[in-house]
């Protein structure tokens, strides 16, 4: 059965736009976008690259090696080069502490 995990605390938000972490051996990124949080895995399914570091462009987020785009609140792949989407994982905010299902 999965469990709601504390991951990082809201106010770690207040300089960035998203973190990566590690959960459970899971790289995940977290966005948050116009006040809201959406966490992906952080490699892209093309070439298994990091996302973390890729440009936002509204609310996708650009593959820094290949250019493949994906949809951080969906995970929905948007431009090739890759054709599979990210997957996404369930957040919510418990006492201002951001928790996710993995």
């Amino acid at each position: 059965m999965s469990e709601w995990i504390d991951v990082i605390q809201e106010t770690e938000f207040s300089q960035t736009d998203r973190k990566s972490l590690v959960v459970k051996g899971i790289p995940i990124v977290i966005f948050k976008l116009e006040n809201a949080y959406y966490a992906i895995h952080n490699q892209c399914t093309h070439e298994n690259f990091p996302l973390a570091d890729g440009d936002i462009e509204e609310d996708l987020i650009v593959c820094p090696r290949h250019g493949a785009k994906f949809c951080i609140k969906t995970g929905g792949v948007k431009a090739p080069p890759a054709f599979e989407d990210v997957t996404t994982y369930p957040l919510r905010i418990e006492n201002k502490m951001i928790q996710i299902v993995i």
